[in-house]
């Protein structure tokens, strides 16, 4: 095999390899669009207008207590230990809801 062959051959694998890593992403890119657009679940069917959620429901509990100062301090420093296992990005928020004392 001469040199130019060589040359020939090993051009065309890489533009086998390239052609196929570009037909990847416009596949890739595709499906995603394609996932973003249906919608999974029973009531949905992947066609129509989305269909917005209802109010959330909030359930009956009885009244509560305030929380002790002790439990607190160790659901804090729970919280702080997760985000720094988990490396959640600054700007996230953890939300713990209570509901209010009942009169």
């Amino acid at each position: 095999m001469s040199q130019w062959e060589a040359w020939t051959v090993t051009a065309l694998g890489m533009a086998v390899v390239f052609i196929g890593l570009v037909a990847c992403i416009v596949f890739i890119q595709l499906v995603s669009r394609l996932s973003r657009n249906i919608r999974w679940g029973e009531e949905g069917h992947g066609h129509g207008a989305p269909v917005e959620p209802g109010p959330a429901a909030t359930p009956d509990l009885p009244p509560s207590e305030p929380v002790p100062a002790d439990v607190l301090a160790v659901i804090a420093a729970v919280l702080q230990v997760e985000r720094k296992l988990y490396l959640n990005s600054p700007g996230s928020r953890v939300t713990i809801r209570r509901s209010a004392p009942h009169s």
